[in-house]
């Protein structure tokens, strides 16, 4: 057996290492670190500004800029402004706050040592309503007013040279206005129709991935003082405890430790990669959405694939269960973790149970409706009976506090035992349905779902206003792989036919990929029936 793991350790180097690699690409990259767009102030903008995030110490390359796009249908691809602030030093704190002086100053606003203040002067200034925000960089100069989308296809011209290097976008009316740089992997992070977009929009501290909605909190401001830091109501359904403006300075608020984790995302930028297992060949195949294509050979025909979070690196690890035993490939350290847990008969339900950021290694038996879970450390047992023969095991975090739930589906009905809102049952689908809980609207709260075969519909319970939702996305015999494909801080719908995934993102629309055979097993569905 050890020879089978020095070969598993052996073979997942490669993509081990190009994982890391991609991680420390990164965590070094440049990143929008937080926005102020509407200043308290009725008769000026003097307390705008715009923070970036990068390595303390490090020189800003040549032609990198910060640069609102307006995405409004009158101006589609106008540059309200074009800070070029190459050739600054990020701060010893790892800010540089770019900060316009055509608006005056910012009375008794000041910015902490170790802060870069990049002052510039552009009449134009940022929330002209429907905006996409970028960091880029650029083989030709890029000027403020000039139009970036002469023909209005929303794709930025490619005789600029603009690379996207991070943004996000704030949109009125996402179905008709686009999101300029989505195809680096922008996207419109704003929950709300209204014109009056958010006041600001802070990363959260420990995020580092460029293209996450969900590293972004936003809301308005308090209308008073102009140099206001406080956040007020109404604020993004993620918005943390003690969430506030910090310019010049590292952010505060941290991403709830399970909501951080996106299923199947397995080079760590929060969105669900493409990704099956041919149980064939043992190979696992990923068509990554930051880190690209690769696979590994970690597994043999007959293993059931258990992967998830083990080493908490918020990057997804190759796993699987061979009987009783677990073999575990951790992404952080190359290593192999080997472990003997549970019955060959019974049910993984690996998950976050303590809410600690890494996975548990967890079974349920259905011979006496008994969850066994090993918890960290790794002699942390328990054994809850919650279930019977038959029922179908659904965890999720269901009431939000960033633990799993124990959770079954049993011909029609969810039963839950939620850590904090205490145990319910739920009539919702029908025996023939196919449980799917997700967070598909972006509350931090896994929505009792399902997919219906007989007809291609999805139903969903939201919990974060308690109505029914449903949408048409697929056919008899799909197999549903929901997650967050784009993103956005909420799950899509999406389906394996095939060997082709169709996904229908919340925020950048419908999308088919032909990825894998129709015999392979799609990482995304591993816990699901």
């Amino acid at each position: 057996m050890n020879r089978n793991i020095n070969k598993f350790a052996l073979i997942g180097i490669l993509i081990v290492l190009a994982m890391a690699m991609q991680t420390k690409i990164n965590a070094q990259q440049l990143l929008l670190n937080e926005i102020e767009i509407d200043p308290p102030s009725t008769t000026n903008n003097a307390c705008q500004y715009t923070e970036v995030r990068g390595t303390p110490g490090a020189v800003v390359p040549p032609n990198t800029s910060f640069i609102s796009v307006n995405s409004d249908g009158a101006n589609f691809g106008f540059a309200n402004q074009v800070v070029n602030f190459g050739g600054q030093t990020i701060g010893t704190n790892g800010t540089l706050v770019l900060f316009n002086t055509s608006g005056g100053l910012c009375q008794n606003r000041t910015f902490p040592t170790g802060t870069t203040v990049f002052n510039y002067f552009l009449a134009l200034t940022v929330g002209t309503g429907s905006e996409t925000y970028l960091i880029v960089r650029s083989t030709t100069p890029l000027a403020s007013g000039s139009d970036l989308d002469v023909n209005d296809d929303f794709l930025l011209d490619p005789n600029f040279g603009i690379t996207v290097l991070d943004g996000f976008a704030l949109l009125v009316n996402p179905e008709e206005e686009p999101v300029y740089g989505a195809s680096a992997g922008a996207v419109n992070i704003s929950n709300t129709t209204s014109i009056d977009q958010p006041d600001a929009v802070t990363r959260f501290s420990n995020n580092a991935n460029p293209f996450v909605g969900a590293a972004f909190y936003f809301g308005e401001l308090a209308a008073s003082p102009d140099e206001t830091t406080q956040y007020a109501a109404p604020l993004s359904r993620n918005f943390p405890a003690g969430g506030a403006l910090t310019p010049g300075a590292p952010s505060v608020g941290n991403v709830n430790v399970n909501l951080n984790k996106t299923r199947a995302d397995f080079d760590g930028d929060g969105r669900t990669d493409l990704s099956v297992f041919r149980s064939s060949n043992g190979i696992w195949y990923f068509n990554r959405s930051t880190a690209g294509f690769g696979g590994i050979q970690f597994g043999q025909a007959g293993d059931v694939i258990v992967p998830g979070d083990y080493d908490n690196d918020n990057r997804a690890d190759t796993a699987v269960r061979r009987g009783q035993i677990w073999y575990i490939l951790n992404s952080s350290n190359l290593t192999v973790t080997q472990l003997q847990f549970g019955l060959e008969s019974d049910i993984p339900v690996p998950a976050d149970y303590d809410s600690d950021g890494d996975t548990d290694i967890a079974v349920f038996r259905p011979s006496n409706g008994t969850w066994y879970t090993s918890t960290s450390p790794a002699n942390n047992y328990g054994a809850v009976q919650f279930g019977q023969s038959g029922d179908v095991p659904t965890p999720g975090d269901y009431d939000g506090d960033g633990r799993t739930d124990l959770a079954v589906y049993r011909n029609g009905t969810w039963f839950l035992n939620q850590t904090t809102a205490g145990r319910r049952a739920v009539i919702f689908g029908f025996a023939s349905d196919l449980p799917v809980p997700a967070d598909y609207d972006g509350d931090g709260r896994d929505d009792i779902a399902v997919f219906r075969p007989s007809n291609g519909f999805w139903y969903s319970l939201r919990s974060a206003d308690n109505t029914v939702s449903s949408v048409r996305f697929g056919q008899s015999g799909d197999v549903p792989v929901p997650g967050d494909y784009d993103g956005d801080g909420r799950d899509d719908q999406a389906v394996f036919r095939g060997g082709t995934w169709f996904l229908n993102r919340s925020t950048a629309g419908q999308l088919a990929v032909q990825f894998g055979a129709s015999s392979d097993k799609p990482v995304p569905n591993a816990y699901l029936p």
